[in-house]
């Protein structure tokens, strides 16, 4: 049995954080491959006021340098061993490159030309 979340089947854990898990999914009527963030449901206030002002920053944003929030709700989790669970969650577009910090995690800080390369990229970008 496969888990899903709403029109999506969840394929694999791509990783894990302070208030969600996110998973690797394919949104069932597009085929396209996204990544969903599951909000733990033992959050306390001031992580859901995070969490919150995160999704409503990033339902104003539109740039092809930031990743697209595609949807947030609540629905019904319904994992693979039968179980099932109410959760809020953010469906935001796929990184395939991965993230910048990941980058810098492994390959250690940018030399100045190199950081200053990124930043106009970005900036240009604006």
């Amino acid at each position: 049995m496969s888990a899903t979340i709403g029109r999506y089947k969840i394929t694999r854990t791509l990783g894990s954080g302070a208030s969600c898990k996110v998973k690797l999914a394919i949104d069932t009527e597009t085929g396209r491959k996204v990544a969903i963030k599951i909000l733990h449901g033992d959050m306390d206030e001031k992580m859901k006021e995070l969490v919150m002002t995160e999704v409503e920053a990033m339902s104003k944003l539109n740039h092809e340098n930031i990743i697209q929030q595609i949807e947030y709700g609540v629905a019904t989790y319904n994992k693979s061993n039968g179980k099932k669970k109410e959760v809020q969650y953010i469906v935001l577009e796929l990184a395939l490159g991965g993230e910048v910090f990941d980058f810098v995690a492994i390959s250690g800080r940018f030399e100045e030309p190199l950081a200053r390369y990124f930043f106009k990229q970005f900036i240009a970008g604006l």
